[in-house]
């Protein structure tokens, strides 16, 4: 069966990202007063999240961590005004430790951030009821993605609960709260997103567990979920989609249902293509692992390896270009993708009777 990692941590409450604005350049320790370093963090926020798309993730993880400090002192005498900010802060630099497997790293601060949301909610009045359901979205976001990192550790039974937990708040709130239904109505995008994104984390947790069935139904309602949202939100939700499919792909490839697992990867690898136009190493990296799941898939069930080649050869162009540029992040990817060209010529080999240069019968599997 195919050996990609699924695309992990689909990006949902992501807020307060900032650059390191905590030098001790000022007597009181400040570059400013409180209110104008929050001020000045909330303006960064684009240029943080440009980063992260850009795969520049050592610097996202370093603006993050001078944030996480910021808010730490504000919220030391004012901590109703910036603890919900910390916690976001903490969930963001949780997502992206885990992004470079710095699994114990992002396990810590996704169990920070949970712990504040729990603790900003137990202190919540009742008649707040709009900052209410900030914090269980919050909380649900924190705990999906505190899934995935108990997962990568080792820890599933954690990560199940931190998972499931998650989707029983976003349930629970569309269910019992009438304000959470009526801004779901306003604003249905933003809220299946969210949803759609704690499915897919789940999804993904259980399929580490061996869960193979419940994992590939749960990545089919993921793949629908953002199909929809990229219908109505194509710039904000194709890349979405395309992720979505490349982990339908995986996932039903290991729960055997090939055809499923061939189409969805196609699907993936041509979204993909349409989205590295814009020449961000985010997406190339995206079309390279899409290309590596497109050739393992079809080299385990032995069907179209002709393509098959083609595209794990491709996939490793575009991940040695990226490694030039930027080795820590992408050698990973480089590395996966050598062993797919290794596993596609196996396959034909077996294919040809022995010879891996033959091309006889390459399609023959269709």
């Amino acid at each position: 069966m195919p050996e990609d990692v699924p695309v992990r941590g689909f990006s949902i409450g992501m807020a307060a990202l900032v650059e390191d604005l905590g030098a001790d350049h000022a007597p009181k320790g400040w570059a400013g007063s409180p209110s104008d370093l929050a001020r000045a963090a909330r303006m960064k926020q684009s240029l943080a999240v440009r980063q992260a798309r850009a795969g520049q993730l050592e610097e996202a993880c370093q603006t993050v961590e001078g944030v996480a400090l910021i808010y730490r002192r504000l919220a030391r005498p004012e901590p109703a005004r910036y603890q919900p900010e910390l916690a976001l802060t903490l969930t963001a630099w949780g997502l992206w430790s885990s992004r470079l497997s710095r699994r114990e790293h992002a396990a810590a601060a996704l169990t920070d951030a949970t712990e504040l949301y729990r603790e900003l909610l137990a202190r919540a009045g009742r008649p707040r009821m709009m900052y209410r359901i900030r914090l269980h979205v919050g909380l649900a976001v924190a705990l999906s993605n505190l899934g995935l990192a108990r997962s990568e550790l080792g820890e599933h039974e954690a990560a199940t609960a931190a998972a499931e937990e998650s989707i029983v708040i976003l349930h629970r709130l569309r269910a019992h709260n009438p304000l959470y239904r009526m801004l779901a109505r306003g604003n249905p995008v933003g809220f299946e997103h969210c949803l759609a994104a704690a499915l897919n984390n789940l999804g993904l947790v259980l399929a580490a567990r061996g869960h193979r069935e419940r994992a590939c139904e749960l990545a089919v309602q993921t793949t629908e979920s953002y199909r929809r949202l990229a219908g109505l939100a194509p710039v904000l939700f194709e890349s979405e989609l395309a992720r979505a499919l490349h982990n339908l792909g995986l996932a039903a490839a290991e729960a055997g249902q090939v055809d499923t697992a061939l189409a969805a990867s196609q699907e993936s690898v041509y979204l993909h293509r349409t989205l590295v136009s814009t020449d961000s190493a985010g997406h190339r990296q995206d079309l390279g692992r899409a290309l590596s799941a497109f050739a393992r898939i079809r080299a385990a069930s032995g069907r179209d390896l002709g393509e098959a080649l083609a595209a794990a050869e491709e996939a490793v162009t575009l991940h040695e270009k990226l490694t030039a540029d930027q080795p820590q992040a992408f050698t990973a990817d480089l590395h996966a993708a050598y062993g797919t060209v290794s596993q596609v010529r196996a396959a034909r080999s077996r294919r040809s009777g022995g010879s891996a240069d033959s091309d006889a019968d390459l399609d023959t599997g269709r």
